[in-house]
């Protein structure tokens, strides 16, 4: 069913890889780095990747890493100049911070969540693969590294390519955890550098559901068809919150500093189709509103959860979603200016963006993976009193975060969990 509004939960590990692919240092400022705008601007960076994609209307099921893509282009973004810069700037939120205060920020954020539950597991990682012979501006490598602790590694892109594109998708095999196999397929004898970043999410859930209580029961699509899927029961006190429009939960993982929130729009049975709350659900989905939401849960509304099992993998080139969203120049051969990222002046452009994904819920846990390769080339409400009934039996929206910093790792819908 090709539906962009549909996006494929993400929960339990969460891997993320970005690509830069380039053709053709100062030290850290001890400045304290604006993380909550950071984190602010990334959950809203992507809850609009989001609405981009479901606007394509191409996918069953969409899953996105809002940290994966923007990690990814914060570290493109060090080595952007003048309308480019100001274009990925407005792009990621980050129009009103100086390049220090992104850079410190962000590296403030990731020592943060690596460190944030020694009971989830949450690996990320950073790397640049560079063109033998061809020189990166040493700067750009200061701030990679320092700043996104990004590895460099060179590579023969032009007289073996093959091996270049081995290289990198064992590099992502393995920060994956051999759930995202491969990130690209070729490369372009005009490729420079690649970026990468992976980042990898597994977390047990708090409470655990008991696997005798899984039955097989009906989800209903957008189409009104349904869907025979495994339903995991679960009963007992939960933060939770309930509007006219949707019912809203959050299951944690591990110590409970990381958690899954899943949100179900209410369907209407006057509804001239189903699907039109998932739509009027999507509209209001924003920053502002998340936060709104997030924090008028109860504390622990006694109540039960009916949700499914399932697991997915979503792949997608994310080169038309961040035009639409004000970063075509970056893509641009003759208006593109990636000038700080050489050594030596060179024209630079972005090929391609592209992004991979990998979740599995099950009774246990969750698992989640994604990945984003960006290509460079160069020319030469209010809880209820008595117990709730939450049944997940139609399209939903989840989203994996981190409390104290509360940056989202994954967010999506799933409108069809049988889908593979």
């Amino acid at each position: 069913m090709k539906n962009s509004w549909i996006i494929a939960a993400l929960v339990a590990i969460a891997l993320s890889t970005a690509g830069l692919v380039i053709a053709a240092s100062a030290e850290m400022p001890k400045s304290s780095a604006p993380t909550e705008k950071v984190v602010a601007a990334g959950n809203d960076f992507g809850f609009r990747l989001l609405h981009s994609l479901i606007a394509a209307g191409d996918e069953d099921n969409i899953v996105v890493s809002p940290l994966s893509v923007s990690i990814a282009l914060a570290m493109v973004f060090n080595g952007a100049g003048g309308s480019t810069k100001e274009a990925m700037a407005r792009t990621l939120g980050v129009a009103a911070l100086d390049e220090g205060q992104v850079n410190g920020a962000n590296h403030q954020l990731l020592e943060t969540l690596q460190k944030a539950d020694p009971a989830v597991q949450l690996q990320i990682a950073n790397a640049l693969w560079v063109k033998a012979g061809f020189a990166l501006s040493a700067s750009f490598v200061d701030q990679t590294r320092d700043y996104y602790d990004a590895t460099a590694q060179s590579l023969d892109f032009y007289g073996d390519p093959e091996s270049a594109v081995k290289a990198i998708n064992a590099w992502v095999d393995h920060n994956t955890h051999g759930k995202i196999p491969t990130i690209v397929d070729n490369l372009s004898r005009q490729t420079r550098l690649v970026l990468t970043d992976a980042v990898y999410f597994k977390g047990r859930w708090s409470r655990p559901f008991e696997a005798k209580a899984t039955q097989t029961r009906s989800f209903h699509l957008r189409s009104g068809a349904s869907v025979m899927t495994p339903m995991m029961v679960q009963g007992g006190k939960y933060p939770y919150l309930e509007t006219p429009d949707f019912q809203a939960i959050r299951l944690t993982y591990g110590s409970g500093r990381f958690a899954m929130y899943i949100f179900l729009p209410r369907e209407s049975p006057a509804a001239s189709k189903r699907g039109s709350a998932m739509s009027r659900f999507l509209k209001s989905l924003d920053e502002a509103h998340w936060n709104d939401w997030i924090n008028r849960m109860s504390s622990g509304s006694e109540g039960s959860i009916v949700l499914p099992k399932f697991e997915l993998r979503y792949s997608k080139g994310l080169k038309d979603a961040l035009t639409s969203l004000g970063m075509g120049v970056a893509f641009d051969p003759d208006r593109a200016d990636l000038s700080q990222i050489p050594a030596k002046p060179i024209r630079l452009w972005i090929d391609f963006v592209q992004h991979k994904t990998y979740i599995k819920v099950d009774e246990e846990g969750t698992e989640a993976a994604a990945v984003t390769a960006v290509g460079v080339v160069a020319s030469a409400i209010v809880a209820r009193p008595r117990p709730f009934e939450m049944i997940v039996d139609h399209p939903f929206f989840c989203a994996i975060t981190e409390r104290d910093s509360g940056a989202i790792l994954f967010a999506g819908l799933i409108t069809n969990p049988a889908a593979q």
